[in-house]
């Protein structure tokens, strides 16, 4: 993951946090679809966490967040469990401008790796693939495909999708079985 030293730097801190607290994650965003293979920029950082998560998990989190250079509200972390937000922000200390952006979900997969001697979790690419779709991403959709080629479980992706994602799914396949290389 070739990023700016502040962003590297960043990510590695936030992944130091997030195994720390014991808590399911998933980076997703630009740092999962550089890690299956598009480079990309960002100026945040996406996670996906479990959404359950209790007082005592909030508090090791806060607590874990602070100690490596993050700074995460207690009140937001709540309104995002309990449904008022769909997310929660934490702020980068160090760098004075990296956001972290952590989205509540209760069930989503995820494949591990080994980066700079840490265990790194990224969001498994058919959930990825999906929330591109989902989100109107069509590009980087298209790009994961291209990328991806046939290693991947179509079917997974389309439960995950609603009849006109479907369709636009459908539409991302054809187009990329005629720009593979």
């Amino acid at each position: 993951m070739a990023r700016s030293a502040n962003y590297s730097d960043a990510l590695h801190r936030l992944v130091i946090a997030l195994n720390e607290t014991g808590i399911r994650y998933a980076l997703t965003g630009a740092a999962a679809v550089s890690y299956y293979g598009i480079p990309r920029t960002s100026m945040d950082i996406d996670v996906v966490i479990k959404g359950n998560l209790t007082d005592s998990q909030i508090e090791t989190l806060a607590a874990a967040l602070s100690r490596n250079g993050f700074t995460g509200n207690k009140n937001e972390i709540h309104r995002a469990v309990d449904g008022s937000e769909v997310k929660f922000q934490a702020f980068d200390d160090r760098s004075g401008y990296l956001r972290v952006d952590v989205f509540l979900e209760k069930p989503f997969g995820r494949v591990s790796a080994r980066i700079d001697g840490l265990n790194v979790w990224f969001r498994k690419f058919e959930d990825l693939l999906a929330k591109k779709i989902q989100y109107g991403d069509l590009d980087e959709a298209r790009l994961l495909l291209q990328r991806r080629g046939k290693n991947f479980k179509k079917e997974k992706i389309a439960r995950l999708l609603n009849p006109q994602q479907k369709r636009e799914f459908e539409r991302l396949l054809k187009q990329s079985k005629h720009e593979e290389v």
